[in-house]
């Protein structure tokens, strides 16, 4: 039991697929063909080296007006013939796409993310592209569906169609993989495309046989599985023509570098690579100058702030309050409690621990409490992993206890709170973190408990990021703006991170 003075209020708030295929005929007209070649020779000419800066733009609502071209800041590098990129797409109308992919997109947004607007003209040229874009930005769909465009207007290449995929999305978890073959099923069917998805944690044999038997145009995986089954010769990367790698800094951070360097060695040389990151370190820098096409030059988009902005930290979501806690850990669990009491009905908060066992303790704590809880983190079966993110997305369980690296990639809807029981270990995390609130334009709110005992390192890079963001900052915590910085929370990061801020918040 939690001692409070509070009244207890139970909060009720806190409440492989297989796709048909309709492959293109290889049997193409001789104005197809001279339409084809004139189209690649267009877009050869559009792949220069050159960066596409978005300044930070109001997000787009319904009945709103997209931004003007003129909120843009076009920098082509120093090797670029200064030929600018193509203009973004700031209508669905706009774009190419199947009328029955356009549809879709109306019935469910206003306007393109962003992200869509600037990702996807370069996309359709068939140029590689680096994206960073800040979390719940829209990007699945920045790479997705100028995929299924392409897989949908262009012939299919020799070779066997069962275990060669055209296309190739990577996701570091099977949540994202997960989540990502979601969206694709609503869309690759509306263009005559299969898409299959396989990801650690279930029966290969199973995931094999369906594979197979979908015979996918587009392959959603893991890096893991995905390795396993080359090797085991279930998978032929001969035939693919695009790669996405998505949130690659987090597949850095998880280890996948030398399953990527196996998977890339299998692919084709001239293939097209999407990478879209949250962060632009140098081991995300060194990873794209790694597997881009040799001789081309990627189009970089910078999305919610400039090249230099971004160079070196994260880009955090301006959408999301940040307030901070002074706490104890004798005294996080009761705070936690009072904070929860205090929440509106409908509310739904992930709280994010550090250990897998303080996860699995804090649910069992909550649930007796008469709270609707759960937890995700990596010593959980993935059934229990699913069923958990499920009650958790239907507001059964509203209140989800997680770890970093388990709740990385999701994009559940409707998050209204993150609370940060435990200090995230450094900058990139807890900007992550925090972005699993705010998405997709709305507003969310970040509550961090910061211990005295031991989290003063982290204090200058918190209240840096807080102010330029225009946060109010506690007296107790500003006291400590001079400490001695933990490493893993360097100025550096974290001036490239407030610099995004203050440039978002002037939007």
């Amino acid at each position: 039991m939690i001692e409070s003075s509070a009244v207890v209020i139970p909060i009720v708030l806190l409440t492989t697929f297989r796709l048909p295929c309709s492959m293109p005929s290889k049997a193409i007209d001789k104005a197809a063909r001279k339409a084809a070649k004139a189209e690649k020779k267009a877009n050869k000419e559009a792949r220069r080296s050159r960066t596409v800066v978005e300044e930070p733009a109001e997000e787009l609502h319904e009945g709103k007006q997209p931004a003007c071209a003129s909120a843009r800041d076009v920098l082509p590098s120093a090797s670029s013939s200064g030929q600018s990129p193509v203009p973004p797409l700031h209508t669905f109308d706009a774009t190419p796409f199947d009328p029955k992919i356009v549809a879709a997109l109306k019935e469910a947004f206003s306007a393109p993310s962003q992200i869509q607007a600037q990702a996807w003209p370069v996309a359709l040229t068939g140029a590689d592209l680096v994206a960073v874009a800040k979390t719940g930005s829209g990007k699945t769909l920045a790479f997705l569906l100028p995929i299924l465009h392409k897989l949908s207007r262009t012939p299919a290449p020799p070779g066997n169609a069962k275990v060669s995929p055209r296309a190739l999305v990577l996701a570091p978890t099977r949540e994202l993989a997960q989540q990502t073959a979601l969206q694709t099923s609503k869309f690759a069917p509306l263009v005559g495309c299969s898409s299959s998805c396989i990801f650690g944690g279930q029966s290969t044999s199973e995931q094999k046989a369906a594979m197979r038997a979908a015979a996918p145009a587009l392959l959603v995986a893991t890096p893991g599985r995905l390795k396993d089954f080359i090797d085991k010769a279930v998978i032929s990367l001969a035939r693919c023509e695009a790669v996405v790698l998505d949130e690659a800094d987090r597949m850095l951070d998880m280890g996948f570098e030398p399953q990527l360097k196996a998977i890339f060695g299998g692919l084709p040389e001239q293939r097209q690579t999407l990478l879209f990151t949250a962060t632009w370190p140098k081991s995300v820098r060194k990873l794209a100058s790694t597997y881009m096409r040799s001789g081309e030059d990627a189009v970089n988009i910078f999305s919610g702030g400039s090249a230099e902005d971004v160079d070196a930290g994260p880009v955090a979501n301006i959408s999301v309050s940040q307030e901070f806690v002074h706490a104890t850990d004798d005294e996080k669990e009761k705070k936690l409690y009072d904070l929860l009491c205090e929440l509106e009905e409908g509310s739904r908060v992930i709280a994010f621990a550090n250990t897998k066992r303080r996860c699995e303790h804090l649910a069992t704590l909550f649930w007796n409490e008469g709270f609707g809880s759960c937890a995700i983190h990596g010593d959980k079966p993935q059934a229990e992993r699913e069923s958990a993110l499920a009650k958790f997305a239907n507001n059964d369980c509203p209140l989800m206890f997680a770890t970093s690296v388990a709740a990385r990639g999701l994009d559940i809807k409707k998050v209204t709170h993150v609370i940060n029981f435990d200090m995230a270990r450094d900058v990139e995390e807890y900007v992550h973190r925090i972005g699993r609130t705010g998405r997709a334009g709305a507003s969310g709110k970040a509550i961090t408990f910061w211990n005295p005992d031991y989290d003063k390192e982290c204090a200058p890079g918190l209240v840096k990021i807080a102010r330029t963001a225009g946060q109010p900052v506690p007296d107790w915590l500003a006291k400590y703006e001079k400490a001695k910085a933990n490493k893993l929370w360097a100025t550096s990061a974290a001036e490239a991170a407030a610099a995004v801020l203050r440039s978002t918040a002037a939007a």
